[in-house]
């Protein structure tokens, strides 16, 4: 039995360890999905627009009622000449409150003290107080509150610009290690090349067709080429490891990532005209829409309140009152003292307060003035700029395709060169060093057409982030909030 276990406990670890050795293959869409989940940006955004929720929240609760319940118990005890010995008192109280605020500046208190000592003393109490000129208006009274909806509202803006903001980081780094992969394959076939050449080289020299200094040019290339592979591993790991860390995923993780289908990946995106582009960068960009939001919210609600704290104070409070708060006995004690009508007390007043000479007001209300003007004048330099990136950016993506085709052109007709001089090199009628001249030339214009794939989607890519449609381009659904 002791055997077995040991044999099942041996099997358990050998396949863990193979489970943990198999690597994990990804695709891009596979990277995109896990970042929108795993990636720390994404999850403290989400948490930020967790915390503006609840502020919103309490800014709606200053408008509802307001439940208190106070209770007290004392015990006291008094000496004196009058008496005869120590004389104990006690006495309690349960005082129930309601409050509430309007968003008319009303407020509404009630209270019910239940006093007992010798006798039960209850005393019921309502007092409306009411801003009649200063405080009074829901535009005034509910700043707070439309300041925190409109913090709702930015955070869902950068909620979502977050995400973009880490599905085109992805993508980008997803096609630096496509296009490290593409090096490495490049250089090694370029190794291959050069190697076909030393052999070559070799044959020609061992026929007497070729000097023996002719092996030192092409070995010198094969040379060249194993230090170029060197260093696209390198740069290949540097990619990975990014990419790792745009991800969301442990830096160490076992992970593969797959090739992907340039022609394909084009066409997921499309380009709008140029005027659709203009409008949509404006509406999608996160910092204009805020600075928008602001100028439209808060400081305009700043220059009204600092306006209506510059007019005269005048507040309505009514209040009244019935039962007994005295120790007393008989009719002004109980319940009774509540409904019986003799201990009742109503009161109105009128608070009138006019400033004179206000200072810190004239000044408040001539720095909310500013602030407003100056918010209208950034407004209208940040729209231009954002105008001028959208133009930017949508002719870099048809300048990005016509390099690209250019330069596929140029990488063909380079393969053909190529081709023709590997067959005069093989007939003796060029030399090692105009053979290695063409090779080179040919590896650049491979490397030349792989950047401009890479540019041209990398243009892409950007476009569909600014006009706000890289969480549709990848079918990602933001929850509404």
């Amino acid at each position: 039995m002791l055997r077995l276990l040991f044999f099942l406990l041996f099997l358990s670890c050998t396949t863990l360890s193979q489970a943990q050795t198999i690597p994990r293959t990804l695709s891009l869409n596979d990277a995109i999905l896990l970042a929108v989940r795993e990636s720390p940006g994404v999850q403290l955004q989400q948490l930020a627009d967790i915390q503006k929720k609840y502020a919103l929240e309490l800014e709606q609760w200053n408008f509802k009622p307001h439940y208190e319940i106070k209770a007290n118990k004392t015990t006291s005890q008094s000496y004196s000449a009058t008496q005869s010995g120590m004389v104990t008192q006690n006495s309690s109280g349960i005082t129930p409150e309601v409050s509430l605020n309007t968003p008319f500046g009303t407020n509404i208190s009630v209270a019910a003290n239940n006093d007992i000592n010798k006798n039960y003393h209850p005393y019921l109490s309502i007092s409306v107080t009411q801003p009649l000129i200063r405080g009074f208006g829901r535009p005034i009274v509910e700043a707070a509150l439309q300041s925190a909806m409109e913090d709702v509202r930015i955070s869902q803006l950068e909620n979502e610009e977050t995400l973009r903001t880490t599905v085109t980081t992805v993508i980008d780094n997803y096609l630096d290690v496509v296009s490290a992969e593409k090096t490495l394959e490049i250089d090694k076939n370029d190794l291959e090349r050069s190697q076909k050449s030393v052999g070559q080289t070799k044959l020609f020299i061992k026929a007497g067709r070729k000097p023996g200094v002719e092996l030192v040019t092409v070995q010198a290339a094969v040379a060249n080429a194993q230090a170029k592979i060197e260093s696209d591993h390198n740069g290949l790991a540097q990619a990975h490891a990014k990419l790792l860390q745009a991800i969301g995923l442990d830096p160490n993780a076992n992970v593969i990532f797959t090739d992907i289908s340039v022609p394909n990946l084009i066409k997921k995106y499309s380009i709008p005209s140029l005027v659709d582009t203009k409008k949509l960068v404006i509406s999608h960009d996160v910092s204009y829409q805020r600075e928008l939001i602001t100028y439209e919210g808060s400081l305009k609600r700043g220059l009204a309140k600092a306006e209506n704290n510059m007019l005269w104070k005048l507040d309505l409070t009514a209040s009244a009152a019935t039962g007994s708060d005295s120790n007393n006995s008989g009719q002004n004690a109980g319940l009774n003292s509540i409904v019986n009508g003799v201990n009742r007390t109503d009161s109105v007043a009128l608070n009138l307060t006019i400033p004179i000479d206000d200072q810190s007001a004239k000044i408040a209300l001539e720095n909310a003035k500013i602030a407003l003007h100056e918010a209208a004048i950034g407004l209208k330099q940040d729209k231009w700029n954002r105008e001028t990136a959208a133009i930017d950016s949508w002719n870099n993506v048809f300048s990005a395709e016509r390099s690209l085709k250019l330069s596929e052109h140029a990488e063909s007709l380079q393969k053909q060169v190529y081709t023709i001089s590997e067959q005069k090199y093989s007939y003796g009628l060029i030399d090692s060093i105009e053979l290695q001249s063409t090779r080179q030339s040919y590896v650049l214009t491979q490397q030349q057409f792989l950047t401009q794939q890479i540019t041209y989607l990398r243009a892409l890519v950007t476009l569909d982030r600014m006009i706000g449609r890289t969480l549709q381009t990848w079918n990602i659904q933001v929850e509404p909030r």
